[in-house]
């Protein structure tokens, strides 16, 4: 018994282990956009950062089998030195804050390339707050 309750204590501390800490980037009357500045990690010199998106309104989507969202969530890699960016995992839900039925639609995003976002986009943003940000040690 005292083993199985082991088990069960290493499999809640194993899921907690990242906690989310969501910082607003910006949005608009329709939407907004945050970063989980905890998932914030750098390795060789690139960085990357998990970002969602949430709608006021459901947004079509053109998988027949999951046909709204109301969020979708995003892994990036930042190249810091060149200010660039890349996605690299997109997972969408059907309710705000990543909640809800999801689908993961990552395979379509094999061999992106860095790009260099246009100044003041919402890519530029993005870049500017993951690698201003001070990771902590």
């Amino acid at each position: 018994m005292m083993k199985k309750w082991i088990l069960m204590l290493s499999l809640v501390c194993a899921g907690a282990a990242h906690a989310e800490n969501w910082r607003n980037v910006g949005g608009t009357d329709t939407s907004e956009l945050s970063i989980d500045v905890d998932s914030i990690k750098e390795s060789k010199g690139i960085r990357e950062a998990w970002s969602m998106w949430n709608f006021k309104e459901a947004r079509s989507n053109n998988d027949t089998s999951f046909p709204t969202l109301k969020s979708y969530r995003d892994l990036h890699q930042y190249n810091c030195k060149d200010a660039s960016l890349k996605l690299t995992r997109e997972i969408i839900f059907a309710e705000n804050d990543g909640k809800g039925d999801k689908r993961d639609h990552s395979d379509a995003l094999k061999n992106m390339p860095f790009v260099k976002p246009k100044p003041l986009s919402v890519g530029d943003a993005m870049v500017q707050v993951v690698c201003g940000y001070e990771i902590p040690k």
